[in-house]
């Protein structure tokens, strides 16, 4: 009978002592609790600061809901963290004061082990098994530069009589027309900009059309605009179906720039803009007799400014001297000379800004009174003439020569300014040989001369340039077979089959053909003086004759990028003074010919994103897809890209090539093994002797498929991080392999992905990424 009493009294009392051994506990274990929870609270932070640097790094994708939840989730966890912290920081002080309160000891005790456990819980979560960043949509309106306030008064005035005809629900396309350099796309910027654009309508699409226009490059820059992916096979038709469905029952406003000849709207994918859907669209063109065949429903003309609205803007831009007794007369002189043209009025005032030599006025305005040596057709001779003299007026011949060299690329274009100063270095443009660095530094200061000219302009993002259409026709005229400048033969973005003449190569200094959609080349032609060859965006030239580079003796820059080649010909090695050879994106390229190695004053050779990591097991050395000693068989070589991905046993043979390179000071590689990294830092003098300025190493089992997924980062990381690191280690890796640590060391970019130990950069120490530290902005990603 006792027994059968005691055991339910036992099962009762441990039913009520559970309950409070537990909270007996929450004060026992306090310390020990309140250690773990730090340890998931440092977790956490640094979770959330990973997933953040990624966010950042990826700009054109956006965090998933899922994701913006659990950073709201983590913030209010670190906000009761920081406060729990706080009491028990204080019940820390009571237990040394051996005054504790053992109930409020419970209940913080009790509070440590439930935010111990919601933080585990959001730990967990950051998985994100299927992933946290998505594209994001595309922006209803892209905002354009603003043009400067002087312009602003007479532009809105015919910004309003724009949108008043915008405003008439029978109006579905309106022309603005007026001569080269009379503002018309400061006002289509301005339209672009607007509040009624952005409120108005569901998108807002920018398509600069330019002389050099095909239905293909108007899809492009639309499908780019609207993030549609559009594949280089498929046809038109195709593609104008995907966007006609991307802005099905969408109301867009379309803005044309530069039109100079008739677009069927249709054919490139947009739905006829009509009363019911609301769509509207705007161009603008030099000739009114183009308003006129695209059927527009209403016509602005843009005329020059008023003399007072020209007078005012010239004044503000070249500041009080305008006022001085001595310089008013010639200063109202030369607004006048300007026609009332925004342009040329920019342009004069950059050449004459705060200049109180009366001489220098006088003598200006005589040269810009003087008869025009030729007229431009389509271009104000007033304007022709003020961009003549603000060209002579450059302080010394280098600014002249790289003006002109800028005109080889296709109107409207954007120019990369690091590949623009390297072809003026391999062409001695800049007074001696001058070290990377240096002429890197030179050109920019040249590039920054030009702008203050405003003979180029800024471009959105800092790596860029371009040149107005109007500045680049004087730039033709000039460098055009009559010209007095070095002749250039320019076919740059200008669709056509039919290869120029041999007579015009043979006269030429620099020849382009970008983006020309070449198909063959002349068999040998005779090129003396020919000393620029670009060829890059021709993607269907698949073959360069044999003889081609026959009679080529003083060619310095070679472009064949984004072209279809499979090989270059043996004939490359009569190329003895090329100084610089482009072969990015030739997705075709096989193999390079032994006769590279010939090209003994080669100083930079770009090879990536190509066939070349096709290599068959077993083949000889002498068989190589890239020559064995071709690279250290050329003494001069300063700046390699090879970003192919190659076979393990080509990567190893060039990287120890590489590091015999005595010259080198820029080099982009993938060495693949962590042990061809480590043999190049330890044999490399550039490297030992800090000679290296810039690089981009790629190592460990495949950082390739970074570049080879998102190939646009390779390219924005190198040009943000002038020393950049990438390396994918195994799961099970714990600290780095002594290789890259000493690179990390001088890098200023990082990105880490594997190495399941290493869990936050902190875990890296100080001493190993000290350059990284230093950087506003050096990210690291978790992969």
């Amino acid at each position: 009978m006792a027994e059968a009493l005691i055991q339910p009294v036992c099962e009762i009392g441990r039913c009520l002592w559970a309950p409070i051994a537990r909270r007996i506990n929450y004060a026992k274990k306090l310390m020990s609790n309140w250690d773990a929870l730090c340890n998931k609270a440092s977790e956490l932070r640094i979770k959330k600061q990973d997933i953040e640097d990624n966010i950042e790094l990826e700009l054109q994708k956006t965090p998933t809901r899922e994701c913006d939840n659990w950073r709201k989730k983590v913030a209010e966890v670190e906000n009761k963290f920081e406060t729990l912290q706080q009491e028990f920081n204080v019940e820390k002080k009571c237990v040394w004061g051996l005054c504790p309160d053992i109930f409020a000891r419970i209940k913080l005790g009790e509070r440590v082990v439930n935010m111990d456990r919601e933080i585990g819980l959001l730990i967990e979560k950051s998985k994100f098994e299927n992933g946290f960043l998505i594209g994001s949509p595309p922006a209803r309106v892209e905002r354009r530069p603003e043009p400067p306030s002087t312009l602003s008064s007479f532009a809105h005035h015919t910004l309003d009589v724009v949108l008043n005809k915008l405003r008439d629900e029978s109006t579905q396309m309106v022309g603005i027309w007026g001569m080269g350099g009379v503002g018309k796309t400061t006002i289509l910027s301005l339209l672009n900009n607007s509040y009624e654009a952005e409120t108005y309508f569901d998108f807002v699409i920018w398509v600069t059309v330019s002389n050099s226009w095909s239905i293909r490059k108007l899809q492009n820059m639309v499908g780019t605009r609207l993030k549609i992916e559009i594949d280089a096979n498929e046809s038109n038709d195709t593609v104008a179906s995907k966007l006609l469905q991307r802005l099905a029952g969408k109301k867009y406003l379309l803005l044309l720039d530069d039109v100079w000849d008739e677009v069927d709207l249709s054919v490139v994918g947009f739905p006829n803009a009509n009363q019911q859907n609301g769509c509207k669209v705007v161009l603008t063109t030099r000739k009114r007799e183009v308003c006129r065949r695209m059927r527009t429903d209403a016509e602005v003309p843009v005329l020059v400014l008023p003399n007072k609205e020209a007078w005012e803007m010239f004044s503000s831009g070249v500041g009080h001297v305008a006022m001085l007794p001595t310089i008013k007369p010639y200063a109202q002189d030369i607004v006048a000379e300007c026609g009332g043209l925004p342009l040329a009025l920019k342009v004069v005032c950059s050449a004459l800004r705060k200049e109180e030599n009366m001489n220098v006025w006088r003598n200006f305005l005589r040269k810009l009174r003087s008869p025009a040596t030729s007229v431009i057709e389509d271009l104000n001779e007033n304007v022709f003439k003020v961009l003549k003299v603000s060209y002579d007026r450059l302080k010394n011949i280098q600014e002249k020569k790289c003006l002109l060299f800028c005109g080889l690329y296709p109107e409207d274009s954007i120019i990369e300014k690091s590949r623009l100063i390297e072809y003026w270095r391999a062409e001695r443009i800049f007074s001696g040989k001058l070290t990377l660095e240096h002429a890197l530094d030179e050109g920019e200061a040249i590039l920054q001369a030009l702008i203050d000219a405003s003979l180029l302009e800024k471009c959105i993002e800092d790596d860029f340039v371009k040149m107005h259409d109007v500045v680049r026709d004087l730039v033709l005229a000039m460098t055009s077979l009559q010209g007095d400048e070095p002749t250039h033969l320019v076919r740059a973005g200008i669709s056509s089959k039919m290869i120029p003449e041999e007579v015009e190569w043979k006269n030429a200094t620099r020849i382009s053909f970008i983006n020309h959609d070449l198909r063959s080349l002349p068999e040998s032609p005779n090129c003396p003086k020919l000393s620029t060859l670009l060829l890059q965006g021709n993607e269907n030239l698949e073959v360069i004759p044999e003889t081609f580079f026959s009679n080529m003796p003083s060619l310095r820059v070679l472009d064949l990028s984004r072209t279809h080649i499979k090989s270059l010909p043996t004939s490359i090695s009569k190329l003895d003074g090329l100084r610089e050879l482009v072969l990015l994106d030739c997705e075709n390229l096989e193999a390079l010919p032994k006769e590279i190695s010939a090209l003994k004053e080669l100083e930079v050779l770009y090879v990536g994103r190509s066939k070349l990591e096709i290599a068959s097991r077993g083949m000889k050395r002498e068989e190589l897809i890239i020559p064995v000693r071709m690279i250290c068989g050329i003494p001069n070589i300063e700046v390699i890209e090879l970003t192919s991905r190659l076979s393990d046993e080509s990567t190893e043979i060039i990287a120890k090539e590489l590091s015999n390179l005595g010259s080198l000071s820029s080099l982009l590689f993938d060495f693949r093994i962590v042990g061809n990294l480590q043999n190049f830092l330890q044999n490399s003098i550039p490297w030992k002797e800090r000679r290296l300025m810039q690089f981009v190493f790629l190592a460990g089992k495949c950082p390739h498929q970074l570049c080879e997924l998102e190939p646009w980062l390779l390219h924005t990381w190198s040009r943000k991080y002038n020393r950049f690191l990438a390396y994918e280690g195994e799961e099970r890796d714990g600290d780095l392999p002594l290789a890259i640590e000493d690179a990390l060391n001088r890098s200023n970019g990082f990105i880490l992905s594997g190495n399941g130990k290493l869990k936050a950069l902190s875990e890296l120490g100080t001493r190993k990424c000290v350059a990284l530290e230093n950087m506003f902005l050096a990210y690291f990603c978790l992969i």
